[in-house]
């Protein structure tokens, strides 16, 4: 297409501008490897750019520099996140995305997260001759999906290959395809209150903002094992916390938080029925090359292969 395309800041994620010159149409990107630290800076950068390309870890693109250099699309590589897009949108700038490429990453995360709850291994890391805690089976135990998209889904097959039972909830879960999937389809109230482990992935949104709520969480048995790898919003925090500090619930682990990274004085790091990571799920090399992939196709050549999407 004979466009410009830039990546103004090649951070967030090791090897970024390696992986970037190494997928088809990255050798034509204007990359840049060291920070951006101001709004000048970036628009020196973009400056006569058609299409901005942003990383999802890397720090935020400023409105402003996007709105006085106006670029015609900006591309994110990612699961999600970017620039303000209200801003954009209204100053016509197009904002694409490249969602759903990390599903396997993030479904064999939150198995690892699971097994590692179950088995107790956070706290046996570097206790070695020491008695340990004893840990459970997770086979034969049923694990509740909340949220039946491609992570959700594959999942739950990652849960049956290792023996467990699945149960699922979501609003766009209808019967036939829970029995092609071999999970049963069940009410969230009776999901929640009936198994041995729950793992979320839902998105956030209006809907499902706090939908595991102070009512909900009293549902779980307190020996059961809680994953979220997808929105620290569907959760209430506050309440979580305080009934962790009353021992009702069996173990949790979190790879995203109201604020990130969490507070050094939070107690979700040190506390032992507490697994918490950096939102991290998805961060693999396999997924990063499918995102940048994606983008680049798209901002390079214009060609969608059905992994973009116009968000703005």
């Amino acid at each position: 297409m004979g466009e410009r395309v830039v990546m103004p800041e090649c951070r967030g994620y090791p090897r970024l501008s390696e992986l970037v010159r190494s997928c088809p149409g990255g050798a034509s990107v204007k990359v840049f490897t060291d920070p951006c630290p101001t709004p000048e800076l970036l628009e020196e950068r973009i400056r006569g750019a058609d299409t901005v390309l942003h990383f999802f870890h890397a720090p935020p693109l400023a409105a402003e520099a996007l709105l006085a250099e106006r670029p015609r699309r900006v591309v994110v590589a990612g699961p999600h996140g970017g620039p303000d897009i209200s801003v954009l949108q209204r100053a016509g700038i197009e904002v694409y995305d490249t969602p759903g490429l990390a599903a396997d990453s993030v479904a064999e995360f939150a198995i690892t997260l699971l097994l590692m709850l179950a088995h107790r291994i956070p706290s046996a890391v570097g206790a070695a001759g020491d008695i340990p805690a004893a840990g459970r089976e997770l086979t034969g135990k049923t694990l509740g999906i909340v949220g039946w998209g491609r992570i959700g889904a594959r999942t739950a097959r990652l849960a049956q290959g290792i023996g467990m039972r699945v149960a699922a909830w979501s609003p766009s879960l209808d019967e036939e395809t829970a029995r092609a999937a071999g999970v049963r389809r069940l009410p969230l109230d009776t999901l929640l209150g009936g198994v041995d482990a729950v793992s979320l992935h839902l998105r956030q949104g209006p809907g499902t903002r706090q939908l595991i709520d102070a009512r909900r969480l009293a549902l779980l048995g307190s020996g059961t094992l809680l994953v979220n790898t997808a929105r620290a919003g569907l959760l209430d925090m506050a309440e979580l916390r305080r009934r962790l500090a009353a021992g009702l619930v069996g173990g949790v682990a979190l790879d995203v938080a109201e604020v990130e990274p969490l507070p050094p004085d939070d107690p979700l790091r040190t506390d032992p029925r507490v697994l918490a990571t950096p939102h991290m799920a998805w961060m693999t090399d396999e997924a990063v090359v499918r995102f940048l992939t994606a983008a680049l196709a798209f901002a390079t050549t214009g060609r969608d292969t059905g992994t973009v999407r116009r968000v703005a």
